[in-house]
């Protein structure tokens, strides 16, 4: 009926002549013999005193706020990869690993009966829209052969231990997404866009070049063979406020790896989208007051944390929200507008970590997993996403981000007051772990005060006569 209504409040509203008069003529018939009734009721108990119809706002209600651990999220379907590690030093480590499968171009390629590996690389292109950290900082990675199948079927979280074959290549440097990366093609070196270039031991080019032939004659021969390879960051010797996590290209065939032999002879693996691939993260905490919080959660705190990559959420409570609609009769509670209005702390944003675009609100379920809230289903639908008023983007002229979850409160109170179901369970605040996949946090001021309020709970409501 919404949709409908909507879609016809777009048309023109146009009257012929003719019915332009009978409509005028309608409008003052009904008008004179509304007149002539002088005992109607209408208009009457319209003021909060009369209890007929009225409507309030209020923002007094307590708020707590305190940092939880998030739970794991699938990674194996994600709009982009990350790669990297860091030491923020209000959060402390995160790394990001990468698992994937390589593909053959060409079935029945052959190196010949004699082989000499001269150098094999791993080229991984950039994605230049995410990246998070000090890009200028050095840090290390080790390359592994995949011990186990990365399977179509299989839903694969960020917790994942994949098992791991033989080490294959190691590499140290910082990212450098600017500038232009010079592989080899023959004896011709061209340049290709930003990326990760890593020269891998020869032993992974004679592992191919000495495989069956009958291993190069389909791709899913080619993939029961070589299973992937895994890129694990290293988070050791990382100085606070070093290290970088980027977004790395595993979709287009542009990222590959590239066996040379023979001096001027080469094949190349790429990676796709039919490879199977999942990020791996991994997270350690140094904040003192962050580790006091994931240790304590339950009571308010001025400060609180939001981190991507299954890191930690804040959680929200509103202890006595259900008061709303408490010792009411006869009367029906419309909820008009409901928003948490969120505060970056001052001074916990620079150049390097950076705000995150939006956050998302979730409600905690019965199990204590993230549920999504009405408000959310209606952003993401194609035919409601544009009128939703949900927010959850950051306003950089108002400083704060506005949530709004006007339709899941009014379920929660319809809820109680007709099944006297309490769904009170609270809220989480997150940071979306996919489009856009950034690695960012935020830190949050929860400070409320009769004349400063960074935490914002505001809450209009109609009252009318069942």
């Amino acid at each position: 009926m919404i949709q409908f209504w909507r879609q016809a409040a777009k048309q023109p509203f146009f009257l012929k002549p003719n019915g332009l008069i009978y409509f005028l003529t309608l409008i003052i018939l009904i008008f004179a013999l509304s007149c002539k009734n002088t005992e109607s009721d209408l208009g009457l108990n319209l003021r909060p005193d009369k209890g007929e119809f009225y409507s309030a706002i209020t923002d007094t209600f307590t708020v707590n706020a305190f940092t939880v651990k998030s739970d794991s999220i699938k990674t194996d379907s994600l709009s982009t990869n990350i790669l990297g590690a860091m030491n923020d030093p209000e959060f402390g480590i995160s790394t990001a690993g990468v698992a994937s499968q390589l593909t053959i171009t060409q079935v029945n390629l052959s190196f010949g009966k004699t082989p000499k590996i001269d150098s094999v690389i791993l080229y991984l292109r950039w994605d230049k829209d995410y990246y998070y950290g000090n890009l200028n900082t050095p840090q290390a990675m080790s390359i592994y052969y995949a011990n186990e199948d990365i399977e179509d079927a299989k839903k694969y979280f960020s917790n994942y231990k994949i098992k791991l074959g033989a080490e294959i290549g190691t590499w140290n440097g910082s990212f450098n997404l600017k500038d232009s990366v010079n592989l080899r093609i023959g004896k011709t070196t061209l340049k290709k866009a930003p990326g990760l270039k890593i020269k891998l031991f020869n032993k992974a080019g004679e592992d191919l070049a000495g495989a069956d032939s009958s291993i190069f004659s389909s791709v899913a021969s080619f993939k029961t063979f070589l299973k992937g390879i895994v890129l694990i960051p290293q988070k050791s010797g990382i100085a606070i406020g070093q290290g970088a996590i980027a977004g790395v290209d595993f979709f287009t065939g542009n990222s590959q790896l590239i066996v040379h032999y023979n001096d001027s002879m080469q094949h190349s693996f790429v990676f796709n989208n039919n490879c199977e691939n999942f990020n791996i993260y991994d997270k350690f905490h140094t904040n003192s007051k962050l580790i006091n919080q994931l240790a304590n959660p339950g009571k308010h705190y001025n400060t609180t944390y939001v981190q991507s990559m299954g890191g930690c959420k804040t959680k929200i409570e509103i202890p006595h929200l259900l008061n709303l609609v408490k010792n009411i009769s006869n009367e029906r509670l419309i909820v008009n507008e409901a928003a948490l209005v969120f505060t970056p702390q001052n001074g916990s944003v620079s150049s390097a970590y950076s705000l995150p675009y939006r956050l998302n609100l979730f409600q905690p379920g019965k199990l204590n997993q993230d549920t999504t809230i009405i408000d959310f289903i209606d952003y993401l639908n194609p035919q409601l996403g544009i009128y939703s008023i949900y927010g959850g983007v950051y306003n950089p002229l108002s400083g704060d981000y506005t949530i709004r979850f006007t339709r899941q409160l009014q379920y929660m109170l319809d809820q109680y007051v007709i099944n006297g179901q309490n769904l009170n369970r609270g809220f989480f605040v997150t940071i979306p772990s996919d489009k856009p996949i950034t690695p960012t946090r935020l830190i949050l001021d929860n400070t409320r005060l009769p004349n400063y309020k960074a935490l914002k709970f505001r809450v209009t409501y109609s009252k009318i006569k069942k």
